[in-house]
């Protein structure tokens, strides 16, 4: 063998070699929702057997879905909080999607859920690591609907999968925090629900972006420069409070902290293109980046492994160009 050609075999040898060092050392892959196969009909315990009946017609359950009940006294274990619960009556129909569906919610009865939106169970559930699921929400009588997340929970719990116990905790804390802020913020010109949640979304598609540019580290600096410029470009920055922005600000911080997949990842770019493009009118003069985070987000390939892979090209330049 001459020089040359043991030169290039060796240099490949290497090169795979850091590759398999590389694909075990990064972390293990999470449970997805598109692994829950079949529907579930989660209800709360507080039905009785008439409402409960009456629930499933709304959700419009299929006759063969598993059905699990929600307790009052877990609730706390499974949104790990300590809120003092005394009833649960919101239920949901989780039925799983095709692969890249995203998450899709629906709440059959807006008059009975009185706090949460659409938008904000769906961010907080690709949060807490949901992706190809179709969630549909209803209560019988009027709840604020902030534990209707729980059946999500349960029904995964349920069927053998654990969605990670810190993605769980920030979703919730999220979906309290987002609340709260349309509350305060419901009726003023220029401020939609829809338009918050849709720059949430583009935040989170930044920060992981950013995460995988710098081999999974974000600093809070940037965090905290990119929670201002997304909400600024979406016309929110003479809208929110200080308290609101510093609020956003230390959840993102946390949200940063949490680890996806690409699939998670896809799922939180379609949530946020899909707003975009259905949200309304205040979403007509939002400068979204979408079009310059679109190839990183839905890529395979993590920028860590791009970075190999573009390092072993050069070396190949330097040695055979």
């Amino acid at each position: 063998m001459n020089q040359r050609k043991w030169i290039k075999n060796t240099a490949l040898t290497l090169a795979l070699s850091g590759l398999m060092l590389a694909s075990f050392a990064m972390p293990s892959e999470k449970v997805l929702a598109d692994e829950l196969k079949d529907p579930v009909f989660a209800y709360g315990e507080s039905l009785t057997a008439s409402e409960k009946e009456r629930t499933a017609e709304l959700l419009s359950k299929d006759p063969d879905a598993k059905e699990i009940i929600v307790k009052i006294n877990e609730l706390n274990d499974i949104l790990h909080n300590s809120y003092d619960y005394y009833q649960v009556y919101s239920s949901v129909y989780l039925k799983p999607g095709n692969t890249g569906e995203g998450v899709r919610v629906e709440i059959v009865t807006p008059e009975t859920i009185t706090k949460i939106t659409p938008a904000q169970y769906q961010n907080a559930a690709i949060t807490a690591g949901a992706v190809n699921l179709t969630i549909r929400i209803a209560s019988v009588k009027a709840v604020d609907g902030s534990g209707a997340l729980a059946g999500v929970y349960k029904a995964f719990s349920d069927a053998g999968f654990e969605l990670p116990e810190e993605n769980v905790i920030v979703a919730q804390e999220e979906l309290q925090e987002t609340s709260d802020i349309s509350e305060e913020n419901e009726g003023k010109e220029g401020y939609s629900d829809e338009l918050l949640n849709a720059a949430i979304a583009e935040i989170k598609a930044q920060i992981q972006k950013e995460k995988e540019e710098n081999g999974g580290d974000i600093n809070q600096v940037n965090i905290t420069n990119i929670v201002n410029n997304v909400l600024n470009n979406y016309n929110l920055g003479d809208i929110l409070s200080e308290e609101n922005k510093e609020k956003l600000i230390e959840l993102m911080k946390k949200f940063g902290e949490l680890e996806f997949t690409e699939a998670q990842k896809e799922a939180i770019k379609e949530f946020g293109k899909n707003l975009i493009e259905n949200g309304g009118n205040l979403l007509d003069d939002v400068k979204s980046t979408w079009d310059n985070l679109d190839e990183d987000v839905k890529t395979g390939i993590s920028g860590f492994f791009r970075s190999i892979l573009e390092a072993i090209g050069n070396f190949f330049k330097g040695l055979f160009g």
